[in-house]
């Protein structure tokens, strides 16, 4: 039996709500091109603007829609509800519409024929509006030798299903870029339009990273008990003939590779021995126990460490190490140890300690981007490595900042060249748009379908990619902002108001930056908070970082990645990244995404028949 109390509280609650949602006090441009998209987030805004759980709770109580499924069409989820409420508690009769009344607000059709439009400008495929149809697009990230073998690897993905390709201009260069393209655009040309695959192109944006280590000597370290006491031995002139070694389930670390001089190497016989005394007058006998033209297989009998100084004999022969090379200096850090980062142009180098290995000068480490600095305040936090080494500034200069290491491994982390910084505290004030970014820009512009903004954070930010695009008449040339940092999610209302100003655009969740610039405690809210935004605007949303990335790299996925990836079909794309196993990767995505759908689109239950338990 209906509660007519209930209905009639229910109904004076959703009359004000409507007051306020479809009498906006903001005025909006009713000729602008994407006036009920823009109209529509403003709705949103304001439904969102409020705790409105004790209404949803009555909604529920009546049966009635929940306004959790209303943020694509905020007014016309509304007005149907004020109308249906009004209807049944006056006997059928239906209440007046004001006049233009349909102009404030979008309509459900209305607002998934949008969302389609829009998505389909973005990716391809077809316009559809029935929400029986799967049309989450596939996008996957090109390694920097896509294009060799005739670009083999591309006709595979395509071929595999991927409807967008992105590449990454924070890696390679133009001729690297415009080879990966060429290829896409001979997959193309056998493809209608519906159907072309789409080229996304990153601008990598003001990214901060590790600067240069210096070069030490590091000897070559044979026989690791932790590892294998196998080794490889190649003649000079046959390195490149290394065979596989890395077994990518059990992630087993790959022997160790010594190259001898090649008239060393002639005289090698199965089964013989070579003898080898380290830097520490420590000895070893390596047998030989395969040997091939190219290379040989061999053992030793202890862990010896082997630098420029060593010499291996036989009876007849002895040879030095040709594979010491300079590499970076290992700084390895522990939690409590003191790191300075700084904007000089130096390098780093690891704690210089006296002879009794008190520190007697911290580790450095350089930053790649200045002007940073100055925002930054005592206290604040700092993360490198996508978060596997944490700092803490505990002190300052102009160009200097002193940390004490909070987060590293028990046994220490080692803190490598071009790793990205993340400063989650402070607000860095840096256009999004560089010189680099606008000189890539141009470098790609001639075939790029969509240029992403790396860190956006504000409309800004946008605008200045519009404004580049306009000066080269590119206007068809879709504009993607990446959310990465707290203020781009902050700013979220106006970089979408922004991007309306714009014929195609879309918006990545780049959860990778984001966990650790917003806590990835917070995360799971987050990109919850941006797919609703983003809906509200039918914008295309691209779910993007470590998607299936185990399964990507070593063909097994984790149980958290499988779920991760379900959620991700709420998103009109998923992006994948590099990884050996990618085009195994897609079929298994597939098959998650058409599965999923079949139970959940957006925030919405589809309901259709469950078999499970039939």
């Amino acid at each position: 039996m209906l509660d007519k109390n209930l209905m009639q509280t229910t109904l004076d609650e959703i009359e004000k709500l409507r007051e306020e949602v479809v009498h906006l006090h903001e005025p909006l441009d009713a000729h602008h091109p994407r006036y009920k998209s823009i109209l529509n987030l403003k709705q949103y805004l304001i439904l969102r603007s409020k705790d409105r759980t004790e209404l949803q709770e009555k909604l529920f109580l009546l049966s009635l829609s929940s306004l959790g499924r209303s943020y694509a069409h905020v007014g016309g989820s509304i007005e149907t509800l004020y109308q249906q409420l009004y209807t049944t508690l006056y006997c059928g009769k239906i209440p007046s519409l004001e006049p233009q009344m349909e102009e404030k607000y979008l309509s459900i059709e209305e607002a998934i024929a949008l969302a389609s439009l829009n998505t389909y400008n973005l990716f391809g495929g077809k316009v559809s509006s029935k929400l029986s149809e799967q049309t989450t697009a596939i996008m996957v990230t090109l390694p920097s030798n896509a294009a060799d073998e005739g670009g083999k690897l591309i006709h595979e993905l395509a071929n595999a299903g991927v409807n967008a390709f992105r590449i990454n201009t924070a890696h390679d260069d133009a001729p690297v870029w415009r080879a990966m393209a060429d290829v896409i655009v001979q997959v193309n040309a056998t493809r209608n339009e519906a159907n072309k695959i789409k080229i996304f192109v990153d601008l990598a944006g003001p990214k901060i990273r590790t600067g240069s280590i210096r070069k030490v000597e590091i000897p070559v370290t044979v026989g690791s008990n932790k590892t294998t006491k196998e080794l490889y031995i190649f003649a000079s002139s046959d390195m490149k003939t290394l065979p596989e070694q890395t077994d990518p389930l059990t992630l087993k670390t790959e022997p160790a590779h010594i190259v001898v001089e090649k008239k060393f190497y002639k005289k090698l016989k199965k089964n013989a021995t070579v003898k080898v005394k380290d830097g520490k007058k420590k000895k070893a006998t390596i047998t030989i126990l395969e040997l091939h033209n190219d290379y040989a297989r061999a053992s030793i009998d202890k862990k010896v460490h082997l630098d420029k100084s060593i010499k291996l004999y036989t009876d007849e022969a002895e040879s030095a190490i040709l594979n010491i090379e300079m590499q970076p200096e290992p700084i390895r850090l522990f939690q409590g140890d003191i790191l300075n980062i700084t904007e000089e142009d130096v390098l780093g180098h690891a704690a210089i300690r006296d002879k009794d290995m008190n520190v007697i000068e911290p580790a450095l480490i350089s930053s790649s981007f200045s002007g940073v600095f100055e925002h930054v305040k005592v206290g604040d936090r700092i993360f490198i490595d996508d978060g596997k080494i944490g700092l803490e500034v505990i002190g300052k200069k102009e160009k200097l900042l002193t940390c004490r290491v909070t987060r590293a491994k028990v046994k220490g982390i080692l803190l490598k060249e071009g790793k990205g910084i993340n400063f989650p505290d402070t607000i860095i004030k840096t256009a999004a748009l560089t010189q680099a970014d606008k000189t890539n820009a141009l470098a790609v512009m001639d075939f790029a379908d969509a240029l992403s903004i790396s860190f956006c954070q504000n409309a800004e930010d946008v605008r200045d990619l519009q404004k580049l695009l306009k000066e080269h008449s590119r206007e068809d040339i879709a504009i993607v902002t990446k959310i990465e940092t707290k203020a781009g999610v902050v700013n979220m209302p106006e970089i979408l108001v922004a991007l309306l100003n714009w014929q195609k655009s879309g918006v990545m969740i780049a959860r990778g930056d984001l966990a650790i610039e917003a806590g990835f405690e917070n995360l799971a809210h987050m990109q919850e908070a941006l797919l609703d935004i983003c809906n509200a605007a039918h914008t295309p949303v691209i779910w993007a970082t470590q998607v299936l990335e185990s399964l990507m790299k070593y063909d097994l996925p984790s149980r958290a990645e499988i779920t991760d990836a379900a959620m991700a079909g709420r998103a009109e794309c998923v992006m994948l990244n590099k990884g050996a196993f990618v085009t195994d990767t897609i079929s298994v995505l597939t098959h998650i995404l058409d599965d999923m759908h079949q139970v959940l689109m957006k925030n919405r239950q589809l309901l259709s028949k469950e078999s499970l338990w039939q």
